[in-house]
Parts: structure tokens; sequence; C-alpha cells
């Protein structure tokens, strides 16, 4: 089964407040270096600082969209009898950004931030069309998302992330409006 989102449907403010508060102040140090060289591409330092939120905050929106709905989709297709009303916690997704400086053909510098994303998915109105036993499409259904947000740093399996929020609901979504099966 392959399933195409076909647009963002994350809450963009939750994750831009997290992210900015992440870069502008708890770990600071950690962004140093791509803000370094982000200026060195003639950008001042706070639109240096500002760009590297924008791409944070665009990526982990998307990835956090992308994810949540097909891994929901994914476990619910696993179901004998899919019900009105569903909800499950779903295994961590790790969404990471990954930064490369590059002169010409060659990396110069590269550097990778990791996040864990843990959620519950709430499914209401739930209703699907099936053949042969394989999803196919959403008559109707309201799919909810409550994310912890962690912030692992260069490690993916940060034993101690920094949280950037808790079980905040950052997706709301039609399910027919948003999701094609392909």
């Amino acid at each position: 089964m392959k399933i195409t989102l076909d647009k963002p449907v994350v809450n963009p403010q939750t994750i831009d407040k997290a992210i900015t508060d992440l870069v502008n102040s708890s770990h600071r140090d950690d962004f140093r270096e791509i803000i370094a060289w982000t200026i060195r591409t003639g950008l001042g330092e706070k639109d240096a600082r500002e760009q590297l939120i924008n791409t944070l905050t665009t990526c982990i929106s998307k990835e956090l969209s992308k994810g949540l709905v097909q891994v929901s989709i994914q476990q619910l297709e696993g179901e004998r009898e899919i019900r009105a009303a569903y909800e499950q916690s779903l295994q961590p997704i790790y969404p990471r950004v990954d930064f490369i400086v590059k002169s010409g053909a060659f990396d110069v510098w590269t550097t990778t931030y990791w996040f864990r994303v843990t959620s519950t998915v709430k499914l209401d109105d739930l209703s699907v069309r099936l053949i042969n036993n394989e999803i196919t499409g959403f008559r109707s259904g309201i799919m909810q998302a409550f994310v912890t947000l962690a912030y692992c740093g260069h490690e993916k399996e940060n034993p101690e992330p920094f949280t950037l929020f808790e079980k905040k609901k950052v997706l709301e979504v039609k399910l027919p409006e948003v999701v094609r099966f392909e």
C-alpha cells in the first residue's frame, strides 16, 4: 500500500515556537557552527538564525505529517475489524535534518540534528473502503495526533533528549481530504 499526503498538516506554530526556543536559548551552542557557515553565505547573524529556524521547522513539520499518517494507516491495516473510533500509541519516529556545506561536488562540512517523536493517534468517525481486505480509501475520518517532540542533538539514540513539548495536539485532519492511496 502506498499513500500520498497532499499537504503537511501539523500545526506549524507549535513546532516553530519549540524550534525557536531550542535554537535561541537552551541548545544555542549546538547550532553555533551551522549559523557560522550560513553567515559566510552573506547573511547577517539574525537572518542566518531565522533561516535555520525556518529550515528546521519546515523539515520537522513535513516529517511529522507524513510519518504519523503513514505509521497510523499501516497499523490500521493490520486490524481485523476497523472500528468507528480508534486510539493507539505509536512507536517513536526519528526525524532528522542534515546540513551539508558543499564546494563544487565536494562536501566540506556536514552535520545532522536528530529529533524523537512519541505520539498517540486518535481516529474518530472512521469509515474506510476495503477491496480484497486492503484499505483503498477513506469515506470519513478525523485523525488527531498528540505528540511529544524531543531534541536528541547529534545522537539519534540520546538517552536523555531535551523535551521541546509534551503531549501537545499537533495534528487534526480530515483523512479523505488529504490522504490518497496509490
